[in-house]
């Protein structure tokens, strides 16, 4: 049980943004106490079912048999059915137009902008956006990867490893490439395999071991192996392992399954 409220605080922090987010969360907070003051439209529209959706998604048992069962990795997303937006908008309006001479209006509805907007965090940066590389807006480096694999012309659905950075950006690009593992790495929609759990974490190792990677991948009947050679430290010639050097772009270094 308390295991089941350390992870639900800890989707609760991810929701918020951490520090960043408690001011916008005490505003929220404050604006439902208003919301439970001002009459009892205000408690219908907003108070009440806030109070529902915050002790469903607190709710140890909720989070154990619901939450961690058909939500693992993305919890905190159902958060994002609290009214927060709308709760402290509507505050600011029914209090705002009490005010009563148009200056002191404006200037208050001014100055709880201000305060929301200074106490958030811009999201134009440079981890979120960044300029397109090409008019998929995706990295060039995924779409030119799964055009090497696509063009061999060994099967429809090609299996392919690749390094961890490229698995979302190849299955936005192309539905003919059949990834090992792709998100659900990550706990998200679906859980993985053993096999595929032991590639990952090989995978994210600066030195992989081949023989490991190598070994489930046949068995699994995967045809590329992908590597960035920049950040792992790989062996040039894996045929000792029964893949051979296909292609390199870049970073990124491609062996293909059997002999050449």
């Amino acid at each position: 049980m308390l295991a089941d409220f350390y992870s639900i605080w800890d989707n609760f922090k991810n929701f918020i943004g951490g520090r960043d987010g408690i001011i916008h969360w005490g505003i929220f907070c404050l604006a439902l106490v208003l919301c439970f003051l001002l009459g009892k439209r205000s408690k219908r529209l907003f108070f009440w079912p806030a109070l529902l959706t915050l002790l469903f998604l607190a709710n140890p048992l909720f989070y154990r048999y619901v939450g961690s069962r058909f939500f693992a990795g993305v919890y905190w997303r159902l958060f994002w059915m609290l009214p927060i937006s709308f709760a402290i908008a509507y505050v600011l309006t029914r209090l705002t137009g009490r005010i009563k001479r148009q200056l002191l209006r404006v200037a208050a509805a001014a100055a709880a902008v201000l305060v929301i907007a200074v106490s958030g965090e811009r999201i134009y940066n440079d981890v979120t956006f960044t300029e397109a590389e090409n008019e998929y807006k995706l990295p060039q480096a995924a779409i030119d990867v799964a055009d090497v694999m696509a063009a061999a012309g060994v099967n429809w659905k090609v299996k392919a490893i690749v390094p961890n950075e490229l698995l979302c950006y190849i299955r936005q690009y192309r539905c003919d490439i059949g990834l090992f593992y792709g998100r659900n790495v990550g706990g998200f929609i679906s859980g993985i395999g053993e096999d595929e759990a032991a590639v990952y974490q090989q995978m994210c190792q600066e030195e992989p071991d081949v023989s490991v990677i190598t070994e489930l991948a046949k068995k699994h009947e995967v045809v590329f192996l992908c590597f960035n050679v920049a950040e792992q430290k790989i062996p040039e010639d894996l045929t000792g392992y029964g893949y051979h050097f296909y292609q390199e772009l870049g970073d990124y270094r491609i062996y293909k399954l059997g002999d050449e």
